[in-house]
């Protein structure tokens, strides 16, 4: 221990003695740790530790299969939940939960929050029970009682954390309602924002429809029982189902995922290449550090054979040097500590929604744990190589005046490696953040169908009892936009369902008339219901007929208007005008086709298009996916116009609440926000590499030049021009460069297959991103050659021989 400690107060003086050196290489190192640190901060929280429910391994979701129609993972129905419940085998029990809004009116200012019914054995399947109260009671559910549980953030902004909030009633959606519990700080529903929670409470009439598909289902294996074998069980079950239900369920599956891999889906893909990318900034930098510590070995030559000669040992020295380089690591961890501190407010964007637990990044034990192993692992990696090439000398030599080869010229083979594994790994972190930044101009090149700027969007989601009448909702929806368009700056409004980008779902069955489709086939669209002007506002392109307007009246002819895939699906080679299809179920009206629009990406970016519907709210008595958002399309800046927005909508009802407000340009951004991120971040860590590989390179160069001194004296003697002599040095840079790329090519051809879940209109082996990297990296060579280059060139032959 004593000789331990010993080492660590002489290599704090060596340090000390060259403070250039020491603040370079721990800037190197604190970056690359500190990229490690940061990412693996979120990789902890979002892939490694446990969801925090009880036994979480044994979680699954189950979704309908529903492939024939584009939804592989399809929102299960009341009954065929039911008849899951019933008949499997393989669980101990079946939880579900459907969304629900609710307006939260009279104990303070209106506001708008979002949560789910659940069937009340969720707490018990789950393993969670609320932090204040109780979970529902089996007759609150039966009885359809109005009692609501809290989350703890709602409890906290709108209640103060106030205990007393447990048997208080409020006014949620005009109905007085009961608050019997608060859930526990971090809780939240699978993949879904959940402020409150409310009793499932379904009616005979759920309990019998296979049409609507509205819930999600979690359940808990039965110990010892595989993922495998549970959808073995739920696969028979849904064949069963489509034999007795062949109406609705003939191609109906059934699909087990783990709870976990649902709510990671591809983000764990993503944090695993940020990790791989991070670990690749800090092996360039321990390279550099490696061969900064190779330079400083030929300076020590002669105190290491002096140190041999009075009895120390080899493995003895080898202590020392790596003592000094564990003591630059532990310096660079302290600084990544700090830096990775500094980013985590960053990287908290890109843990996914509806992930249970704190939504924070913290440096805790097993962080701290994490970068004191990685820092001392990094310390012994970049520093063990340099000290056993430095004590491998012969004493006498190194006592002798002008033993000079030594270390520079026995170690140069290493630190061309070392070079060489630079080039290679900046160039796989350049590639793949090349590839990210082409997915995210095609994303961007992407046509959304409608013009996204100076559309201002709000959501003013109405409270059924309170509009439960057709007509009422209406009304409320003509005074709202007469009073909206009448703003300074306004030039056009509208309401509907679903705004592009907000929901992947809400689609609807679908007949057209005079061609039923085969027993089994139930195609579907998505489903939008809107105000008269609501497509002109978001400027949505006409391709045959018109748009909704003054014509559309609720005594009129009942009218649709359908998207372009739904057209090239059905009626490919003939107009689809004045024909007539039937949605919502078979005891509605037959709506005549007035018109189709270009395609609205209504599911995102990233998904394949699907038909859809347009259909104006004020034919809709029998309408279920009521209009709550507004668009708003002005002339100024939207942001401008969103507090006269809010007073038009309070000036029709006051206790109206106002939700998401923001502009439509904010909601594409979010749909790409993810994307962003990685690309960012991948970005950040590929130009670290490159830097600190042109450094390397201008390093080794820098170094050679300085042992080769002697060498480039005698050429020019010998009549070679400062042209050779550039040329020489030049061209072992770029030959290391040369050999670097193509191993780094390679080998990013194999990991980059990894990242095509992440990718978007390119492909993992793009050529033109491969060859625009390699002369990326050529010309950062070229450049970090030139100024060894140049000293070589300025070499002075008779001052380099007499020095010699």
């Amino acid at each position: 221990m004593q000789d331990i400690l010993s080492d660590f107060r002489y290599a704090v003086r060596r340090l000390l003695k060259s403070p250039g050196f020491a603040a370079v290489a721990v800037l190197a190192l604190g970056l690359g740790i500190g990229a490690n640190t940061a990412i693996f901060s979120l990789v902890d929280r979002v892939l490694i530790r446990p969801i925090p429910y009880a036994d979480p391994d044994r979680l699954v979701t189950l979704w309908e299969d529903a492939s024939y129609i584009n939804f592989p993972r399809n929102s299960p129905t009341v009954a065929n939940f039911v008849d899951w419940e019933k008949q499997n085998q393989v669980f101990t029990g079946l939880a579900a939960s459907r969304d629900r809004a609710g307006s939260l009116t009279g104990d303070g200012p209106p506001e708008m929050v979002l949560g789910g019914a659940v069937t009340i054995n969720l707490f018990d399947l789950l393993g969670v029970q609320p932090f204040l109260g109780r979970a529902f009671t089996e007759e609150e559910d039966r009885l359809g009682e109005n009692v609501i549980i809290l989350s703890y953030g709602l409890w906290q902004s709108r209640y103060a954390g106030d205990p007393g909030v447990i048997g208080r009633t409020i006014l949620m959606n005009d109905a007085k309602t009961t608050i019997v519990g608060v859930m526990p700080a971090g809780f939240t529903l699978p993949k879904r924002k959940t402020q409150f929670l409310s009793p499932a409470q379904f009616t005979p009439q759920m309990l019998n429809n296979r049409k609507s598909h509205l819930l999600a289902v979690v359940a808990r294996l039965k110990p010892g029982v595989t993922l495998a074998r549970a959808q073995s069980d739920m696969s028979a079950i849904a064949g069963r189902l489509a034999q007795q239900y062949p109406d609705t369920n003939k191609q109906l599956g059934a699909v087990v995922v783990s709870l976990k891999d649902q709510i990671v889906a591809n983000a764990g893909t993503a944090l695993l290449v940020l990790l791989a990318a991070a670990g690749c900034v800090l092996l360039i930098a321990c390279a550099n550090v490696a061969n900064l510590l190779l330079a400083k070995a030929a300076a020590r030559e002669r105190e290491m054979a002096i140190r041999t000669a009075l009895g120390a040992s080899r493995g003895r020295l080898i202590r020392q040097m790596v003592t000094e380089s564990v003591l630059l690591a532990l310096a660079g961890g302290a600084l990544g500590l700090l830096l990775a501190r500094l980013s985590m407010r960053v990287l908290i964007a890109l843990i996914p929604t509806g992930l249970p637990g704190s939504a924070e990044l913290v440096i805790d034990g097993r962080l701290l744990v994490f970068t004191l192993l990685v820092a001392v692992l990094t310390g012994i990696a970049f520093g063990l190589a340099p000290a056993i090439e430095t004590t491998k000398l012969e004493v006498c030599d190194k006592l002798k005046e002008g033993g000079r080869a030594g270390v520079g010229g026995r170690n140069r083979r290493f630190r061309d490696a070392l070079v060489i594994a630079e080039v290679a790994l900046a160039m796989i972190l350049l590639v793949s953040a090349g590839l990210l930044l082409q997915t995210l101009r095609n994303l961007h090149a992407i046509d959304a169908g409608f013009t996204p700027s100076n559309v201002l969007t709000m959501s003013t989601r109405l409270p059924s009892p309170k509009y439960a009448d057709h007509l009422k909702r209406v009304a409320y929806f003509d005074a709202v936009l007469e009073r909206v368009r009448a703003l300074p700056g306004v030039a056009g409004a509208g309401f509907t369902s679903n705004l592009p980008f907000t929901s992947q779902g809400y689609a609807s069955a679908f007949r057209i008339e005079g061609r039923p489709f085969p027993p089994g086939a139930n195609p579907d669209a998505l489903y939008r219901e809107v105000t008269n002007d609501y497509l002109q506002t978001l400027r949505v392109r006409i391709l045959q007929g018109r748009l909704f307007g003054v014509e559309e009246r609720a005594n009129s002819l009942p009218v649709v208007i359908i998207n372009q895939t739904f057209q090239q699906q059905y009626w490919p080679n003939e107009s689809p005008l004045g024909k007539r299809i039937q949605t919502s179920g078979e005891n509605t009206p037959w709506q005549t086709i007035i018109g189709v629009v270009a395609d609205v990406r209504e599911r995102g970016l990233e998904l394949d298009m699907k038909p859809a519907v347009y259909l104006p709210v004020v034919q809709l008595p029998f309408g279920w996916n009521n209009p709550h958002q507004l668009a708003i399309r002005t002339a100024i800046d939207p942001h401008l116009a969103a507090r006269a927005a809010r007073e038009a909508i309070w000036a029709v009802d006051r206790d109206q609440p106002v939700a998401d407000v923001r502009t439509m340009d904010d909601i594409v951004d979010l749909e790409v926000a993810n994307h962003k991120e990685q690309t960012a971040l991948l970005g950040t860590f590929a130009s670290l590499a490159l830097v600190l590989a042109s450094l390397g390179i201008y390093g080794v160069l820098s170094y050679a030049v300085t042992l080769r001194m002697r060498e480039i004296g005698v050429r020019v003697a010998l009549g070679a021009s400062a042209g050779d002599v550039t040329r020489m040095v030049v061209g072992r840079g770029i030959a290391l460069t040369a050999f670097g790329i193509a191993i780094g090519t390679g080998i990013a051809l194999v990991v980059t297959r990894s990242m095509t879940q992440l990718l978007v209109g390119v492909k993992a082996a793009d050529p033109a991103i491969y060859g625009a990297v390699a002369a990326l990296l050529s010309m950062v060579a070229l450049t970090a050659c030139y100024l060894p280059a140049a000293r070589a060139a300025r070499v002075d032959p008779i001052v380099a021989l007499r020095e010699e």
